[in-house]
């Protein structure tokens, strides 16, 4: 059974939009867990994730490994008064999944007071490795609402 989304927590911001009417909502992520170090999502293959050739886009892994990992962070950092945001983002991409579930987990590699880097493994159905990427998240003071 997967936990409710990250934003129904009282460890997170309040929405300014909807998640339906986010990129976040169309990526459709469904987590699974969300720990101070780590966390894992999955989502489901879409027509509209894929390039011409049928392969789902490289942009759809490094856009859900950014989401994972500054929702993982904020989740860490918000209590202290602090946001974060994407800084770096770096894939490999070794097999290409084409349909099905892609399951990911991500894991804390470390951290200071101004950054956060998470690295994030993409799995098919199969369980096969298909990408691994690494994003870095920039920790700055929240805005003032």
């Amino acid at each position: 059974m997967s936990q409710p989304a990250p934003w129904d927590r009282a460890a997170l911001p309040s929405l300014v939009i909807p998640i339906d009417r986010t990129f976040e909502g169309f990526l459709g992520l469904e987590w699974l867990e969300l720990t101070l170090a780590s966390a894992h999502v999955h989502f489901e293959v879409r027509e509209n994730m894929k390039q011409a050739l049928g392969i789902m886009h490289g942009g759809i892994y490094c856009a859900v490994a950014e989401t994972v990992a500054s929702i993982a962070t904020v989740h860490a950092v918000w209590k202290d008064g602090m946001i974060g945001s994407g800084l770096s983002n770096y894939a490999n991409f070794l097999r290409p999944i084409t349909e099905g579930t892609v399951d990911v987990k991500a894991a804390l590699r470390g951290h200071d007071d101004h950054e956060w880097t998470w690295g994030q493994e993409f799995r098919d159905e199969r369980e096969n490795l298909c990408a691994l990427v690494d994003v870095t998240i920039a920790v700055r003071p929240a805005p003032q609402q």
